[in-house]
């Protein structure tokens, strides 16, 4: 499960990089959510990785 959300944190944050350094190619509401989603997904990954 671990590795799951690790790899859905991976791929939000090169997607959310790809959207940063090509202007235009997303909306603004989509890089927001990404930038907002990406923390929760890290916060995730270290809860569930330690153990709760």
């Amino acid at each position: 499960m671990v590795l799951a959300y690790l790899l859905l944190t991976l791929l939000t944050a090169l997607a959310l990089l790809l959207f940063l350094l090509r202007p235009g190619l997303a909306r603004a509401g989509v890089v927001w959510g990404l930038g907002a989603l990406l923390p929760l997904l890290a916060a995730l990954v270290v809860a569930l990785g330690h153990g709760g």
